[in-house]
Parts: structure tokens; sequence; C-alpha cells
């Protein structure tokens, strides 16, 4: 079964259902229960019990998604506490202590403060300045197991706020889980990282954290693994992350990729418009296999290396495409602000171990 990808529906939605200040978990029926329980829907009926459980998930999920605006750095997150705290991307926000905005689905923009960070988890706070009386909120997920197959609703703000969009919702199943991680076939798309992953009880289980090599295998951080970092992160505290050298203007060098490493292989998964790569022709999929003759087996690695040059830098790219090799000779451009959904290199003191963007 396709991802299923509720936009105008949902918008009636929330109309019909208001914005739902109260997070409490959604009750399930017999019926549901079985449908949930089961390899896939067997009839319309079945069917039906799942569009109305999506439709209520929705409800309380949309409201309490948002847009996180840090400098140049777009990305989501959502808001679990009446009091204005915000879960979010790590790479989203950086470092503590920096100016946010926070885009409601309702068109809000409201003021906040980042927190702590863990960038090796990928996962980050966001604290509301002044959050309103009606804040929407969102509950967060029991320590409870992730099951293979289980139903999944994820949202997010990709491309932030539009006018005549609310934050898509999708549909979609667990593929493979891990204490650190779930993987799922929701589609995520550049900006969602930072948004929320909701179980059929409209509970927050995870946050976006990276996308896969396609579009329909996508990772997320557990709730669980937040948890027992939860206090160094309202503390502000910030770790997993290297602080990467800046030139005289206060600028980093940057190539404009994000990737993974996939069995020792550095895959590229997103190029950003505008920047370096982009122009030197390199496309999503391609892996990178060398820079400037020193062997790249990692994301990781690729990161450190570019963080060490400097912008105006050239560097010579080696990458296989379609199991052809091809050498591209690249110019670093600079940048002043991490770019959108990616993380920012000065932002702690060592670098995570897959998911970056150098």
């Amino acid at each position: 079964m396709k991802p299923l990808h509720f936009v105008s529906m949902f918008l009636t939605c929330l109309s019909t259902f208001g914005l739902l200040r109260a997070a409490e978990p959604l009750p399930f029926s017999s019926e549901l229960t079985t449908v949930l329980s089961d390899r896939y829907p067997h009839g319309v009926e079945d069917l039906k019990l799942l569009e109305e459980q999506v439709q209520l998930v929705a409800a309380q999920a949309v409201p309490a998604t948002v847009e996180v605006e840090i400098g140049r750095s777009i990305g989501s997150g959502v808001i679990i506490s009446k009091e204005g705290l915000v879960l979010t991307a790590a790479h989203v926000i950086g470092r503590p202590g920096r100016r946010a905005t926070l885009v409601l689905a309702d068109g809000r923009r409201l003021k906040g403060r980042t927190l702590g960070a863990h960038h090796w988890m990928d996962a980050g706070m966001v604290q509301i300045t002044d959050p309103p009386g009606d804040l929407p909120f969102a509950p967060l997920a029991p320590e409870e197991a992730v099951e293979i197959g289980q139903w999944v609703v994820a949202t997010g703000q990709p491309g932030g706020i539009l006018d005549d969009r609310s934050p898509p919702v999708r549909l979609g199943r667990v593929l493979a889980a891990d204490d650190q991680w779930i993987c799922t076939d929701c589609t995520l798309v550049g900006g969602d990282s930072g948004g929320p992953l909701f179980n059929m009880r409209g509970e927050v289980m995870a946050i976006h954290m990276s996308i896969g090599p396609e579009v329909v295998h996508n990772f997320h951080v557990p709730v669980t693994e937040i948890r027992p970092v939860w206090e160094k992160m309202l503390q502000g505290e910030v770790w997993g992350g290297e602080v990467a050298e800046r030139d005289h203007d206060g600028n980093w060098a940057v190539l404009g990729l994000a990737g993974r490493t996939i069995n020792e292989r550095t895959v590229v998964t997103q190029v950003f418009g505008g920047f370096p790569a982009e122009a030197a022709g390199v496309l999503p999929g391609d892996q990178i296999v060398a820079v400037d003759g020193q062997a790249i087996a990692s994301i990781l690695q690729l990161t450190e290396t570019i963080s060490r040059k400097s912008p105006g830098d050239t560097i010579h790219l080696e990458l296989m495409r379609n199991a052809h090799v091809m050498e591209l000779d690249v110019m670093l451009s600079s940048i002043g602000e991490p770019l959108p959904g990616s993380f920012d290199p000065s932002s702690s003191e060592a670098q995570p171990e897959s998911r970056e963007q150098p």
C-alpha cells in the first residue's frame, strides 16, 4: 500500500475537530485494534476505520507541528508541552541560545530560543519564550517497543508554512527499528527534518533525523532515546559535534550536499540548489569515493574534510554514478549560516556519526 497524502482533507478535518490543546492519547476500538495488528487491511471497512483514525491523529498532530526558523536554516518541529517546549533535530538548531521563530499551522509566529542538542543522536530542543494560552501540543509516546509493520503518521513543514497548505500528513509503516533509530516508508523531503512521527494514538514517538537513499526509506530518532538526555538538553548542553573553522569574514566553506553512510559508502541523498555541488553536476544517488585523492568511507569523513577547507578552495571529487567513475573539480563557496535543514558546524565538539551536510 503506497503512503497516502492527505492535504485538503485535513484542512477540513482541522476545522471539524478544532485545534486540540488537550494532548491526550487517542482511544482504540476493538475493531481498530484488529485492523492495526493485521498485516494489511482486508477490505473497505478496514480502510474506513484506518482513515478515520488517521483523521483523528492528524487533528491532534497538525496544530502541534511547527516550522522552525533559525537564521537561514528552516526545519520542522513539534510542540510537546503547554509551556512551549519544542522537539526538533539537532542539525536544525545547531547550538543553544540562538533566536528562533516557530510558525504554527494557523500562521501564528512565536519567538523562541534554542536549548540543548545531541548531534550524534540528532535531537534538539527549542523553548517558546512567551507561549499563548491556547498553544496546541501533542503527547509523548510511552516507553513501549516499536513493532515492524506498525502504522505511523509523519508530519512536518517542508518548504515552510504556505497559505494554501497545512503541514502535510503522510501515512506509512515501520520498516525496521533499532534502539537508536526507526526506519519508515513515510515520504520525507528536505525541510521535514525535526518534524514528528506519531503512533496511531496521536503520540509523538520519534523525530525525523534524515532522509534515506530512497524517498520512502527514512530515519527517525525515537523519543525513548531522547528521554535519558532530556535534562541535559533542557539545560542547554550540546555535544556530539566538532567546531568548524570560519574564515576571516565569519563564513564556512560549503560543498552543498547531504548524504548518508551506507555499508561504508558515502551516498548523496540531497543536493542543495545554488551551491557548488549542484553547479559541478553532483546528483542524489552519487557515491563520493575520494576528495583530493583521499579515500572517503563515510559522510562524517567527507564533512571533516570539507571543514578543513576554506571558501574559494577547489577540491577534486571522485564519485561513482551507475557503476561508472566520474571526476569533478569543485570550487567551495562560503556560508555564514547552516543550510536549510542542515547541521550547524559551530554548534558543538564532535561530528555526527553518519548523517551530515558538508
